[in-house]
């Protein structure tokens, strides 16, 4: 079992903290004794959790006392890797060794590479972390290869290193973080954060009923990670499924609230399929083709492009910690689409040693990262401090892994419900976003 440092009696009574704590009930001196208290033990239990030894950042597979649930309590969920596969062994993610990127960082392209195999174990699985959305749980829901878990990304000019749980940690100390965009932004977070959860189990400052805002808090690092909804980045309504955007408000959700963040991690795309009306200024730029609105014609990419471009100003002028700006991430629905009949059932990633090679990339995805890229190097040449603003491009890596979407794996019943060959499995190649996050944290 994962060791749990010293606050394993706040874990397992799962506390969580809130601003209705402590309860009114309470005297105030009663109260206030109680909250030094818990101050109290809470110091002493991080400070127990520091003095231990380094321990090795990678995810420990449960006893089957967990339950039915885990991985663990099923041989066959169970972290395997062929030893005959010929797979090269990889340094465990806790040793620390010279960075084969600090020469290179400038040199080497990460977007532009290739998967290739790798015998290392997951960071984490649905045994070690509690907080995977049980859409993306893969393991749990059944999908029964491994192989998607055997693969690590590997630019064409350098290595990645792998991702390190307490060193990202430690640079985070007395920080927070905040990812702000769609249910792939939540994806991504929720990477992280199992990532991490492998060192230290956050706390549940606040979840969003409606499964759409989340704030954690790491104690003994003083680190809070944070997800903000917001699909379109900008203000939007919506009527009979027509959504009214402001392209040029960013939304008050993240905007009134990003100042007490260090690093915010930004990303759009997919919601701009949706049938959509344009507002710049209060007044009506034009519609989406799909909105069957008597209005203007105006194409998606052009909509996007004015909403990045406010969005960036705003942050360039207005933010001064860091932006991460995530490119468009790709879907691998075949023979069909999300709500028509589409399948994801490959597992293993597209490669330039594959039949035919690699087929190309879809061509709106490939649109969206043109303009995501353009905007980004705009926003680039009008700021004083380049290391405040960088670009995390994924879109080409995604692409490349058709293997790694839930299909239909995403609840327990996996024969009956539509596939999800958008979002990510967890663990999954989704899991690579966070070594380049961590990359750039130390090569800014």
């Amino acid at each position: 079992m994962k060791e749990e440092k010293g606050l394993g009696w706040l874990y397992s009574n799962k506390l969580h903290l809130s601003m209705s704590w402590p309860p009114s009930s309470l005297a105030g001196g009663a109260s206030a004794l109680i909250s030094v208290a818990i101050i109290t033990i809470l110091f002493l239990n991080c400070w127990w959790f520091l003095a231990l030894p380094p321990q090795p950042n990678q995810p420990l597979l449960a006893s089957t006392e967990s339950g039915n649930d885990s991985i663990a309590s099923n041989p066959d969920l169970n972290w395997t890797a062929d030893v005959n596969d010929g797979i090269v062994d990889h340094p465990k993610e806790n040793v620390q060794s010279e960075d084969p990127l600090r020469t290179a960082s400038e040199l080497c392209d990460l977007s532009s590479g290739e998967w290739v195999r790798d015998r290392s174990p997951p960071l984490y699985t649905n045994n070690t972390c509690p907080f995977i959305q049980l859409s993306q749980n893969c393991l749990l829901n059944g999908r029964p290869d491994r192989g998607y878990l055997q693969w690590k990304w590997k630019p064409f000019d350098c290595e990645l290193p792998p991702f390190n749980a307490a060193h990202f940690l430690d640079l985070m100390r007395g920080k927070k973080l905040v990812f702000i965009g769609d249910s792939l932004a939540r994806n991504h977070m929720q990477a992280l954060q199992c990532s991490l959860t492998q060192v230290e189990e956050p706390l549940n400052l606040y979840s969003d009923p409606k499964d759409k805002e989340y704030k954690w808090l790491f104690p003994c690092y003083n680190f809070t990670l944070t997800n903000f909804w917001s699909p379109f980045l900008v203000n939007y309504t919506v009527e009979h499924d027509i959504y009214k955007l402001n392209l040029d408000v960013p939304e008050r959700v993240w905007s009134s609230q990003l100042a007490e963040y260090d690093i915010a991690i930004v990303s759009t795309g997919y919601w701009y399929f949706r049938k959509s009306v344009y507002h710049v200024n209060n007044t009506i730029l034009g519609a989406s083709p799909r909105s069957g609105l008597n209005v203007t014609r105006m194409e998606m990419l052009s909509a996007l492009r004015i909403v990045l471009a406010n969005v960036l100003k705003h942050i360039r002028t207005e933010y001064k910690g860091i932006t991460m700006l995530r490119t468009v991430t790709v879907d691998h629905f075949e023979h069909g689409t999300w709500s028509h009949g589409g399948v994801c059932n490959r597992t293993t990633p597209f490669s330039h040693h594959q039949d035919g090679g690699i087929p190309p990339i879809p061509w709106m995805n490939n649109e969206i990262n043109k303009v995501q890229i353009e905007e980004f190097e705009k926003a680039m040449a009008l700021v004083s401090d380049t290391s405040k603003l960088k670009l995390i491009n994924v879109t080409y890596s995604a692409y490349l892994r058709p293997d790694g979407h839930p299909g239909p794996y995403r609840i327990r019943q996996p024969n009956e419900p539509p596939n999800d060959c958008l979002h990510w499995c967890l663990p999954g190649p989704i899991d690579m976003w966070n070594q380049l996050v961590l990359h750039i944290l130390q090569h800014r």
